[in-house]
């Protein structure tokens, strides 16, 4: 039998800060259209065919071990069957199957917390979208996994780049990953992932790391770092609505656009794919701001997640850091918001740029560790000085078109999970020549959170007028 093996603390601390109101879990929307020359039976027989299949990879076969006064550490241990029909699910929308039907069904699904008794994953497959389409919805918990991982994992199931609809066709959970990814079997023996030893495991690599040091310095200096001068300081952050008390329940909403569209904004302006996201992001929320009559004086700071996985690894686990950056909410213009951005985007890059993976890790986990902690004692990201206002992140997916089992793949789109304190999780993904916009809310915090979905539209059409690119999508 397979020996357990600790969670790591960045993994650990996805369960830490977990509460009834708070699920720690993650999850992609998947749709699809039915294979040519099938018809809605191959929805059923898929699914039959799935039934089949115990989970043979990690992380889809691990559960937590049980602790114990002795032995308080979270730990995984494999799990050799599994009920299947527990995790498998099979759900129809309510006539037409449109948009809204599907958007309202998986607010309630992602609502709904994983049982920890069990391999934290569950997937529900949805008939009865319009125009002969379907979809897979996935969740887990993000200490299994992070958005990266999660999105080449899901690459990796859906790899045909033609239609093919073929027998036994795997289900995700039994596909086998590439011989190079790090699975979670890799965590070394000593990880402790009690408060101490996650303070310990932070702490230590800065007495080697004077990068590390010099990082956090200029970062809590913010703007007045000669160096960096575009730097955001952590808790620099204003007052705002989208930082309060969240609820149990989410409501998912989502916009995408061509890809190629946000693109030649930014190379029409000396911008990146993430500014030009940024910029939209900061136009749509002071739009929905000023709306509720809540735009502070001050802009908007979000958190910007950024990923040190390795190209070739799809396997488990967290590998993230993060940086700060302003969104220009407080700026009318369009071009100076924009501009704003930039400049903040650019200083947060160019201070990771010469950092090594550990390093980043050693210096997002010091610059949170505040944050981490109010999380881990149910005090949240308070509405007074919070560390940041929303976290935005982008993740890319492949960059062709892809199919499952000969049904064409024509979105994804990652739902994100909202923690105490940040009522709002903005997650991109770009997919094929398309970049979705999906907004995970507090359905008690944030009134309405679905006029969010025009106000992105609204800003990507001033960026475009106010650059004079006429827009052909």
């Amino acid at each position: 039998m397979a020996k357990n093996k600790a969670l790591t603390p960045g993994d650990a601390f996805f369960l830490l800060i977990e509460s009834d109101k708070t699920p720690s879990q993650v999850g992609v929307l998947v749709r699809m259209k039915l294979p040519k020359g099938t018809d809605k039976a191959f929805v059923l027989e898929m699914i039959e065919g799935f039934r089949k299949f115990q989970p043979t990879e990690e992380p889809y076969n691990l559960k937590l071990a049980k602790r114990s006064a002795t032995n308080p550490m979270y730990a995984w241990e494999h799990v050799d069957s599994i009920d299947i029909d527990y995790h498998l699910r099979h759900s129809a929308l309510p006539q037409p199957g449109g948009e809204r039907e599907l958007a309202v069904l998986i607010s309630r699904l992602h609502s709904i917390p994983l049982d920890h008794s069990r391999p934290m994953w569950e997937c529900h497959v949805i008939e009865g979208l319009e125009d002969d389409c379907f979809a897979i919805y996935s969740k887990m918990h993000h200490a299994l996994i992070d958005g990266v991982a999660g999105s080449r994992l899901m690459a990796h199931w859906m790899g045909q780049t033609k239609p093919e609809v073929v027998p036994d066709f795997l289900p995700f959970w039994a596909k086998p990953l590439p011989k190079s990814s790090r699975t979670v079997n890799d965590i070394a023996e000593g990880s402790l992932v009690d408060a101490q030893s996650l303070m310990t495991q932070i702490t230590s690599p800065l007495k080697s790391a004077a990068e590390v040091v010099s990082a956090t310095w200029k970062s809590i200096m913010g703007r007045r770092s000669k160096a960096h001068p575009g730097l955001v300081a952590p808790y620099s952050a204003p007052n705002s609505i989208l930082n309060v008390v969240v609820g149990p329940q989410r409501r998912v909403s989502t916009i995408e656009f061509s890809t190629s569209r946000l693109l030649k904004i930014g190379k029409k302006h000396g911008g990146t794919l993430n500014d030009v996201v940024m910029a939209i992001c900061g136009g749509a929320l002071r739009s929905y701001l000023i709306e509720l009559d809540g735009l502070p004086e001050t802009s908007l700071i979000s958190q910007v997640p950024v990923s040190f996985r390795q190209k070739d690894d799809v396997g488990g686990g967290n590998a993230i850091g993060m940086v700060l950056a302003s969104l220009g909410t407080d700026e009318e213009d369009t071009l100076t918001r924009f501009n704003k951005v930039i400049t903040s985007m650019s200083a947060s890059k160019e201070l990771l740029s010469d950092m090594s993976a550990e390093q980043i890790t050693a210096y997002s986990a010091l610059m949170t560790l505040p944050f981490a902690l109010g999380q881990m004692t149910g005090i949240g990201n308070r509405n007074s000085n919070p560390m940041h206002n929303v976290v935005i992140s982008n993740v890319p997916g492949p960059r062709e078109q892809r199919y499952l089992n000969g049904a064409e793949v024509f979105s994804v789109h990652p739902v994100s999970f909202v923690m105490q304190g940040q009522a709002l999780n903005i997650t991109l993904f770009t997919y094929a020549d398309k970049i979705t916009f999906v907004f995970t809310a507090c359905r008690e915090s944030l009134p309405s959170v679905q006029r969010l979905v025009k106000h992105t539209t609204d800003a990507l059409e001033s960026l475009e007028y106010a650059l004079n690119i006429v827009s052909t999508t």
